[in-house]
């Protein structure tokens, strides 16, 4: 699919010039998780590199028709969710997912397309894919989550406090070096990417390179906890997550969420076995050897 990125949908031929435009109702991942099994999604394809992390947002424009048959058989079955089938440089595909949530989407004008805003709210693992009768793909999934055993949260706390300490300290060698006008010798030192490839379009990524890892986390919560355009947002982040990350307290949420951001900036491949990992703290040692 030709896809837009960030936040905002920027003025341009990529982007539906009008039409109807949906704001979401009050569905999402919660609603089609108590829908009750066998659970299954509509997919978007993707390569691997363009794996979104849960928090993240991606704009897309779609003009085949049966990506506009997959919009609105999300809407009408799935709750306003569907998948990211995500593709190896070797053409295969990748056992665990981004679970997508749209938040909106607008058909353009005479009806050539839709353009939806879609954000990552989790993670699940394929079970089975076929091609429906409209030529878009479909199958099972299974909810994928962190297992998260009593032992492993001490060990995410220390690993969170090394993080912060590292991303600090890199954040304010950033800054020097910035202002002595040695800012792309700094990204390629820390091994992050100023400019990232998404789809057909080409995003900045160094907006988020330069932001506090606080900043990051509070940057996702907040689309995390969004209930679309006309709701207000969830009161908290375990209100948003808790039946797609497996999480029982405010304080697991937050400590998923920080190794979710700190895997943001990382490089296409690292990000991609971020999604795929099963522990907060193995998410933040990978984050933490790229600051090292």
């Amino acid at each position: 699919p030709r896809c837009a990125p960030g936040p905002r949908c920027a003025p341009g031929p990529h982007c539906a010039p009008g039409g109807p435009r949906r704001a979401a109702p009050r569905m999402g991942a919660a609603e089609w998780l108590a829908s009750g099994s066998p659970l299954e999604l509509g997919f978007l394809p993707f390569p691997l590199d363009q794996a979104l992390l849960p928090g993240e947002t991606r704009q897309v424009h779609l003009y085949e028709a049966r990506f506009i048959t997959l919009f609105s058989e999300a809407a009408s079955k799935h709750h306003d969710c569907l998948g990211a089938v995500l593709f190896t440089p070797q053409g295969n595909v990748a056992s665990v997912t981004s679970l997508l949530e749209i938040e909106e989407f607008r058909t353009g004008a005479e009806e050539i397309g839709v353009w939806a805003n879609l954000k990552c709210v989790g993670r699940v693992k394929l079970k089975e894919l076929e091609t429906t009768e409209f030529d878009y793909l479909s199958g099972g999934v299974e909810l994928f989550t962190d297992s998260l055993p009593t032992e492993e949260r001490a060990e995410d706390d220390a690993a969170a406090a090394e993080l912060r300490e590292l991303h600090a300290s890199v954040r304010e060698m950033e800054e020097r070096l910035t202002k002595a006008g040695e800012g792309a010798a700094v990204a390629e030192a820390t091994g992050r990417e100023a400019r990232v490839e998404w789809g057909h379009e080409v995003r900045d990524g160094s907006e988020e390179a330069g932001l506090g890892l606080e900043a990051l986390v509070e940057r996702r919560s907040g689309v995390l906890r969004s209930a679309g355009q006309d709701a207000p947002p969830r009161e908290s982040l375990l209100a948003a997550v808790a039946s797609g990350w497996g999480v029982e307290s405010e304080e697991e949420a937050q400590r998923q969420l920080l190794s979710f951001s700190a895997s943001a900036t990382l490089s296409p491949s690292a990000r991609a076995q971020a999604l795929g990992m099963r522990s907060g703290a193995e998410r933040l040692a990978a984050a933490t050897a790229v600051l090292k």
